[in-house]
């Protein structure tokens, strides 16, 4: 989940070796220094180069090391074994996912179990900041953000297609009926509610109460991605997709609840989020029609998913939350394990009290405010940014009642604006400090990092 502070040197030695050993044919392996990925919360990866000799010949190969969290995981009975297994299983199907090359459960190597995967080159939607408000969505023009968009909707079809019963997928457990699909998905999100659970979740138990209540049998089971949204998706240059990751939330049930969880995190990464939602991507409404005419089945149980997928993720949150708390982490709210974009949705889903009044969201283009960055250490400074509606201007020194204060060292933000660093991991780990609104960060994003050029 959260990364741990670890001697990258000592992990590529140990890993060259245990290569060798796996690769007995091979002379000379080498491998270039391992580049930990820059989102994510839920694993820990790190691409590398590797390079060989063997037959005569210099061979080489772009490699993925995916390593099980131990500290702070943001899930219940986190499985590794089962995200290889199922991805072994996609190989030569219409579901492009990487090349599995070896599972090592011996948390001896590493100091944690591990898998290594081929790498595959594209581009994808950012999580962080959400792709409604920066990055490669926002570049686009409002066609080929449909196209991005139909074509997501496509590989999760080709998901829900799949004929998994030919298949060895007995690593996600399977049900005995579709009743018990849906049962287990329910039993397990109570056991991480509970595991959770540090404070009263009144939202989040009426939203399990309810859907326990109100569970039913699915008339399908199919194979679900479990976490389908489109910064889990790897597109060419031409937008199709050539890569679906991250299957740590597969499971075999109804194919709806895939719809719904792509329906929410969108919703989360724009209105949940505060940010319009991008012209061109298509609507719910659009979306489900074109569902249906490509799976053949009609979409019925859609508002019983939509209400697990909030109550899902609102799980997901309260986790990442304590762990923001006692790291000192900054978080949109005080009370943010509670009250957030999750709970304040099934709030209004189920007709509950909301856990608190909803703020008025930050309007950049309508407003002025400051930023103060405080740089430490060698080649440190003072400097703050103006941003006046949204135009943005860099001053030297300090500035009165900014809206919110960075702190860190001159060499982490350089590292930060080059990519070198992530910045996620640079807040978890404590070497961003922020004082005052997180959502002034998210909304001035692209201004601080263009403006940062400028010292």
């Amino acid at each position: 989940m959260f990364n741990r502070q670890v001697d990258v040197a000592e992990i590529q030695s140990n890993l060259g070796k245990w290569l060798q050993n796996k690769m007995p044919q091979a002379q000379d392996i080498t491998i270039s220094p391992l580049k930990r990925a820059s989102a994510g919360f839920a694993n820990e990866t790190f691409f590398f180069d590797m390079s060989w000799k063997e037959g005569g010949k210099t061979k080489s190969e772009k490699l993925v090391l995916r390593w099980q969290p131990q500290d702070n995981p943001v899930f219940l009975d986190y499985d590794l074994g089962m995200q290889f297994h199922v991805q072994e299983q996609l190989q030569n199907t219409g579901v492009p996912v990487p090349k599995c090359y070896w599972l090592e459960m011996d948390a001896s190597v590493l100091g944690s179990p591990f898998y290594i995967m081929g790498y595959l080159p594209g581009v994808t939607a950012c999580e962080v900041p959400p792709y409604h408000s920066a990055g490669l969505c926002c570049d686009m023009t409002p066609e080929q953000r449909a196209k991005m968009w139909w074509n997501a909707v496509e590989a999760i079809v080709n998901v829900h297609k799949l004929d998994w019963r030919s298949r060895d997928f007995s690593c996600l457990g399977i049900p005995k009926d579709s009743a018990d699909a849906l049962d287990r998905q329910l039993d397990y999100y109570e056991r991480y509610l509970n595991w959770v659970r540090q404070e009263p979740q009144p939202i989040l138990d009426k939203a399990l109460e309810w859907l326990k209540e109100n569970r039913f049998e699915p008339k399908r089971l199919t194979l679900c991605w479990g976490d389908s949204r489109l910064p889990n998706l790897l597109y060419d240059d031409d937008l199709n997709v050539v890569g679906v990751l991250d299957w740590e939330m597969a499971s075999i049930c109804d194919p709806e609840s895939d719809l719904a969880w792509f329906f929410f995190l969108d919703w989360h990464h724009s209105t949940g989020y505060g940010y319009p939602r991008l012209e061109g991507f298509p609507d719910k409404e659009e979306t489900i029609q074109r569902y249906e005419e490509l799976t053949g089945w009609k979409v019925e149980n859609l508002f019983y998913f939509d209400v697990l997928a909030a109550f899902k993720f609102g799980v997901v949150i309260a986790k990442i939350a304590q762990f923001m708390k006692a790291t000192g982490a900054p978080s949109p709210t005080d009370d943010w394990e509670i009250d957030n974009a999750c709970t304040q949705r099934l709030a209004g889903l189920l007709d509950l009290p909301a856990p608190a009044r909803r703020r008025e969201e930050l309007k950049i283009d309508e407003i002025k405010l400051a930023v103060q960055f405080h740089l430490t250490g060698p080649g440190g400074e003072d400097w703050y940014i103006i941003s006046d509606k949204g135009v943005g201007t860099r001053y030297k020194g300090t500035v009165e009642n900014p809206a919110a204060t960075i702190t860190v060292d001159a060499n982490d933000w350089k590292a930060i604006q080059s990519g070198e660093l992530d910045r996620v991991q640079a807040f978890m780990s404590g070497k961003i400090n922020l004082v005052g609104e997180l959502q002034v960060m998210l909304k001035l994003d692209e201004m601080i990092s263009e403006l940062s050029k400028q010292g």
